[in-house]
């Protein structure tokens, strides 16, 4: 019985972000891809009323699969105005701390791999091969 009961305290939580209110999301899919947004309010539970005043986008509903959840999150109240998620945004400095996230990196990489030519693609391929023949 000691040992469960010690197991139990010890156990650690699966998942550390939650869908929550102010929680900080970037768009994967659809119109505004490529940029950050923050929850607003839980439509149900697979639709959520995000905003983005920093990023440009407009207040709207987006399906949980179009966003990747963040670490981030600001302390608004639920169905706040667009107005006081900017300054909560702007007080807690999250664009740049975006820019620090690996998850930030990731997209910017692809972004730059989706821009290359033809021969980029060429070079980069090139270079790949001699790399892993090390």
């Amino acid at each position: 019985i000691q040992s469960n009961l010690s197991r139990a305290i010890f156990c650690k939580m699966l998942y550390q972000r939650f869908i929550e209110v102010g929680r900080v999301c970037y768009i994967r899919i659809g119109d505004h891809t490529g940029k950050i947004c923050t929850v607003v309010d839980l439509v149900d539970q697979k639709h959520l009323l995000v905003d983005g005043p920093t990023s440009g986008v407009p207040r709207c509903v987006l399906r949980l699969n179009q966003v990747s959840l963040t670490d981030l999150k600001i302390d608004i109240p639920r169905g706040c105005k667009s107005k006081k998620v900017r300054s909560e945004l702007t007080k807690e400095d999250i664009n740049a701390k975006f820019l620090a996230t690996s998850l930030s990196k990731k997209a910017e990489g692809k972004k730059s791999k989706a821009l290359l030519g033809d021969f980029g693609r060429f070079k980069l391929r090139v270079s790949k091969t001699t790399l892993n023949r090390k």
